[in-house]
């Protein structure tokens, strides 16, 4: 589990260095709903220049290995998503992948990287756009470029995959002066003003 005893000695930190907090969480079922939202219009540009390049973009495959290779293939990408959260934050963290932690949350199954230091808003938005742009948007790119249907499919779970962290994103947008460090047991993050 995350470590909440450096994060509270962080926030006191930061409390007596005269910031300000502005804790900015949001519930699963919000997140769900909202991380589709913000999904959507990616996957509508992606899907319709599939459509125009090729055709037939809702043809899933060929064959059931294909399908299979797939939904496995989902499944280990889900474990590179959050590495590359954490390979990316771990550059720029001070104590670099020493501030970083992997981990599970049980409940729902969900697999996490939580970054301890709080980062620059710049540093923290691009360690969590990073599985986005690489898994999400690359795979689509490629897949359109190439013609691979099982590579942009892989694009297009990964967009979806990245939801949350596109509702993140839009979060973080009034905090571009704030220093930002990940809330160690909700969804979302904590913000630091002067």
């Amino acid at each position: 589990m995350v470590d909440n005893k450096y994060f509270e000695d962080t926030k006191q930190k930061m409390l007596l260095e005269g910031y300000k907090e502005h804790i900015e969480t949001i519930s699963v079922k919000k997140a769900n709903y909202l991380s589709i939202l913000y999904c959507a219009p990616f996957m509508f540009i992606f899907f319709s220049l599939y459509q125009m390049k090729y055709g037939g973009v809702l043809a899933i495959f060929d064959s059931i290995s294909q399908m299979i290779i797939l939904i496995i293939s989902s499944f280990l990408l889900i474990v590179i998503h959050e590495a590359i959260h954490g390979l990316t934050w771990g550059l720029v963290c001070e104590n670099g992948l020493k501030s970083i932690k992997f981990g599970v949350f049980w409940s729902s199954l969900t697999p996490y990287c939580h970054c301890k230091e709080p980062l620059t808003f710049n540093k923290y938005l691009i360690g969590a756009l990073m599985p986005f742009i690489i898994l999400g948007i690359g795979f689509a790119v490629f897949g359109i470029v190439y013609g691979s249907l099982l590579v942009f499919w892989l694009g297009m779970v990964n967009i979806l995959g990245a939801g949350g962290d596109l509702m993140i994103a839009m979060m973080l947008r009034n905090y571009r002066k704030a220093m930002i460090i990940d809330h160690p047991s909700q969804i979302g993050f904590v913000a630091y003003q002067k």
